[in-house]
Order: structure tokens, then sequence, then C-alpha cells
């Protein structure tokens, strides 16, 4: 009996959760927690977002390869 009117009770509680998370974003790109107005500068920093990471592998490889044939002293 008291479990029939659960789903009545929650359904209020819910729908108000919905309504309360919506938010106006006026323009796109807003929700993010950077700024993507200037093109050229948003493409540089995920260039270097994407491609330091990838890169640090290779150097360690070449560096480890440098030193075992002993041109680092």
């Amino acid at each position: 009996m008291l479990l029939s009117r659960v789903p009545a009770l929650v359904r209020p509680v819910l729908t108000q959760a919905v309504r309360r998370s919506h938010s106006e974003v006026t323009y796109k790109g807003q929700n993010i927690p950077f700024d993507i107005t200037n093109h050229r500068l948003f493409a540089i920093k995920m260039t270097l977002f994407f491609a330091v990471p990838f890169a640090v592998p290779f150097i360690i490889v070449r560096y480890q390869l440098k030193k075992a044939s002993g041109q680092y002293q």
C-alpha cells in the first residue's frame, strides 16, 4: 500500500530537478570552461594539448636509445 504511493511522491521531485537544471545558453561554447571566441588561439591550444602528450613517449625512447649508444655522457 505504501509502495503504491512512492511514484506519486517521487514524480514532483524529479520534474522540479529537471526544471531547475535548465540553463540559458546564449551562444555556442558558453557551457565549456575555456574561451573559443578566438579561433586561432583555440587551435593553437588544442594542438599543444594533444601534440605534447603524444610526443613525450617518442622523446623518451629517442633519449634512451642515444644514451644506450653512448652519445650522451
